[in-house]
């Protein structure tokens, strides 16, 4: 009899390994939580375990902790070593692990694939694989990094015990920094790294394990800098750092004319605090002041991606010798600008130009897969008066009044000659329009979990902001009264920057769940703001930045343990999704603005501040708000894309199609328990969900066999008691031609399958029901022959009903 994957790894592939120099320490169990799936209003882990990976090591001396470089595939003995190991997998896996080859083995012959020569070879016979002095020495050489040098100890340095359970990935980001700043050393460059990784990946826990193994491996001389820019990002990144260097973390500022953060070997600061916003003489004060040339060993941008990058560059310039690391979610690249000052072309927001790629980065869609991260369902409405274009003899003629102060409008007020959607609770008020679209969201919340979440309504202005909360708070007023329920307080808040303006709600929206509910901003929760029980992210506001964007997107994507949150809804009221897959492209910062948010030029994205032009408004416009569909967020050709559900249907069912061509074919593959989860395995592995669309399709009643029949083969679909009493009044002539003790076992496989379905009938909770125990059970259909042979037939008579 043949060894199954995990036999094959304890008798055939672990010995060989060990006889080869691999000690128990140099190959790495990785496991995964299972995959988040946006089921249900809250979401749901998918059933069963998450992924498991090997990472095969080698070892420098008695450093602490051994260096991966390869993922190990152990495959059951009887499998083809090659099996699976297609070329683009074997460069996936060596991008997500941050590693250089990927063996696959069946204990008797093994397969690579090499990164560096983006070949695959093989089968070799398995006790020919290298030993651990021949991997090591190939890791040398392909890399260029000898790891012998005193340099080279940060890659074998461990994780600060106070942030030591690393998620695989953060490790892999940390490696890959390594390489590239042992590489710039070796090579007498500047020593320049970017890494991209999703929001809510835990960037700040990276930054204090790169700076916690740089300085165990002597490689932290002088200080290390933590720059952010805003107090939420810098307060957050003092709890991380503290926990690990304890009072040799310490927050930039002055206290009684001094750097509190002098005798520190980690500084935190925001580029405010440097003096980096200040105008004239007095422009980086704090920064001359405190801070020599060259007073820094590393320097860690937070938020790279910003406008206001360019005023830190002040502070790499005066640390051209530091180790330089900007983390990021959205990497930025700028259009082309002929008015580019001199300092832009030497140093601008475009990372990419200034860092160098990334050298490693992990996505939103990778880290739902790995589930870490919330899945995502986006839902699509629209005003129907976005589509009309308003000239402005129109709106003169709809006798419009300044939204501020309701005084009447003059033609000299209208800066446009035309009026379309973007303009609109910017440029224009439509009444109805903001109404209108509140009490459609509300509507849909009502409908997707009820209307007490946690959500994020991103305006396109202050006013707006205003607006929204007043609706959204009525609206809720009116529902509790019709449900005969008690309101909560602040139900719905304006979130905005400044005094008494609604930011002091964030803790109490972060951390209770019985009030602070619907936050209407414009720009202040965009970033740096982890509100991990957030329910949905919705957008009133059209945008071009896909930087912003993807910002305002990541507030959702953190997982709620607590309250089960593994989902987050998208409501899309102006397009925006279109900007996912997008390039991180944005034009340069104009000069003397302060583009902090990452967004277009001037107004393009909005903002909060309402102290600006006039501002119209105009009643008598009809407005109604029409579903434009609702969409998965996929990966198609390495680019996020929201797939509508048609089409994502459409897909999935052809696959199933392309497996069993007829219903019959489909029947039989379905009866076989194993071809079955082959099928649903092979679905889920092209990030495909059965059960969501089912859910989407409301078809939740019937089991998998039917919806598949229903969508794939157009047959009848009927729901679980219907297919359970049909199998059971067809097949009444089976059941009277057998001993009433197997009629009895075989009439309760319908019975419980329309409790429970396909599932119901291969579990061994199914022998255990009472009806079923109490006449034997198994035993009772041995009078029929194999009780295998007789669980097929009963199972083709149930799907065939």
């Amino acid at each position: 009899m043949s060894y199954n994957e995990q036999e094959t790894r304890f008798y055939l592939i672990d010995p060989i390994l060990r006889d080869k120099g691999y000690n128990d320490h140099q190959w790495l169990k990785l496991e995964t939580p299972a995959p988040v799936e946006p089921i249900g209003p809250k979401g749901r882990r998918r059933k069963g375990s998450g992924r498991t990976d090997y990472l095969l090591c080698v070892q420098a001396g008695d450093m602490p902790k051994p260096l991966p470089v390869a993922v190990l595939e152990a495959k059951k003995e009887t499998d083809d070593p090659l099996k699976g190991m297609q070329q683009a997998k074997g460069y996936a896996d060596c991008q997500r692990f941050d590693v250089k080859y990927v063996f696959a083995t069946n204990g008797h012959r093994y397969g690579e694939f090499d990164f560096f020569t983006n070949l695959q070879d093989g089968p070799f016979p398995f006790p020919d694989f290298p030993p651990h002095i021949d991997l090591t020495a190939r890791y040398a050489k392909d890399t260029g990094i000898d790891v012998t040098l005193p340099e080279a100890k940060m890659l074998f340095m461990a994780d600060s015990p106070a942030w030591s359970q690393s998620r695989y990935f953060q490790d892999a980001a940390i490696r890959a920094a390594f390489e590239k700043i042992l590489l710039c050393l070796k090579n007498r460059e500047p020593a320049r790294v970017l890494l991209s990784l999703a929001t809510g990946a835990g960037k700040t826990v990276i930054a204090t394990n790169l700076l916690w193994r740089l300085n165990e491996a002597g490689q932290l001389p002088k200080p290390a800098l933590f720059l952010c820019d805003r107090d939420e990002l810098r307060e957050q990144a003092y709890t991380k750092l503290k926990a690990a260097f304890g009072d040799n973390a310490r927050i930039v500022k002055t206290e009684r004319g001094a750097n509190t953060a002098k005798n520190a070997r980690i500084h935190i600061a925001t580029y405010q605090t440097l003096g980096l916003d200040d105008e004239n003489d007095d422009f980086a004060s704090f920064l001359s002041e405190h801070y020599g040339e060259d007073a820094f060993s590393v320097i860690i941008i937070d938020e790279c991606h910003r406008s206001a990058w360019g005023k830190w560059s002040e502070v790499l310039r005066r640390n051209p010798n530091a180790i330089h690391i900007g983390l990021t979610a959205t990497p930025r690249r700028l259009y082309e600008s002929k008015k580019a000052t001199p300092e832009d072309q030497e140093i601008t927001a475009n990372n990419r130009k200034y860092f160098g790629d990334p050298v490693y980065e992990y996505t939103l869609i990778q880290a739902q897969e790995d589930g870490y991260l919330a899945a995502c369902e986006i839902v699509k409405r629209k005003a129907t008066i976005d589509s009309r274009i308003f000239t402005k003899k129109e709106i003169l003629a709809a006798r419009p009044v300044d939204v501020r102060t309701g005084k009447p409008i003059t033609e000299a007020d209208l800066t446009k000659d035309t009026y379309t959607g973007k303009d609109f609770d910017d440029e224009l008020f439509i009444e109805l329009r903001t109404p209108a679209m509140c009490q459609d969201l509300f509507k849909q919340l009502c409908q997707n979990g009820g209307p007490e979440q946690k959500v994020i309504i991103f305006c396109t202005r202050e006013i707006q902001a205003d607006r929204v909360a007043m609706h959204m708070n009525n609206l809720y007023t009116r529902w509790c009264k019709e449900q005969g329920k008690t309101t909560k307080d602040h139900y719905a808040f304006k979130c905005m920057g400044g005094k008494n303006n609604g930011s002091d709600m964030i803790e109490p929206m972060r951390g209770s769940g019985e009030r602070a509910f619907i936050a209407c901003t414009v720009d202040l929760l965009e970033a740096g703001v982890d509100i991990e029980r957030l329910n949905a992210v919705v957008f009133f506001r059209y945008l071009q930045s896909p930087i912003k964007f993807y910002q305002m997107v990541g507030r959702g994507t953190r997982i709620h343990e607590e309250t089960k949150k593994y989902k987050f809804w998208l409501y899309d009221y102006t397009d925006v999704t279109q900007l996912f897959g997008t390039d991180f492209i944005s034009k340069p910062p104009r000069p003397g603005g302060d583009d902090t948010g990452g967004g277009g030029v001037g107004r393009d994205d909005g903002g909060g501040d309402d102290n600006g032009p006039v501002v119209a408004e105009i009643k008598g416009q009809y407005v109604s708000v029409t579903p434009q569909g609702r969409f998965i967020l996929s990966q198609r050709d390495g680019r996020d894309v929201p797939i509508p559900v048609d089409e994502y249907r459409r897909e999935m069912i052809q696959r199933v199609v392309s497996e069993a061509h007829n219903l019959n074919e489909f029947r039989q593959l379905w009866i076989e328990r194993e071809k079955r989860l082959q099928l649903i395995d092979h679905l889920l592995g092209d990030n495909f969900s059965p059960e969501l669309i089912r859910e989407i399709d409301q078809m939740n009643d019937f089991d998998l066999y039917d919806f598949f029949g229903h969508h794939g083969y157009k047959a009848r679909a009927l729901k679980r008691p219907e297919r359970g009493e049909v199998y059971i009044t067809r097949n009444q002539l089976w059941f009277d031609g057998m001993d009433n003790k197997a009629a009895t076992v075989l009439k309760g496989l319908g019975r419980q399958f329309a409790k429970g379905g396909t599932d119901a009938l291969e579990t061994p909770a199914l022998w255990e029901v009472p009806e079923i125990k109490m006449v034997g059970g198994l035993n009772a259909l041995r009078g029929l022959g194999s009780p295998v042979d007789v669980m097929h037939e009963a199972k083709g008579r149930l799907f065939a009903s």
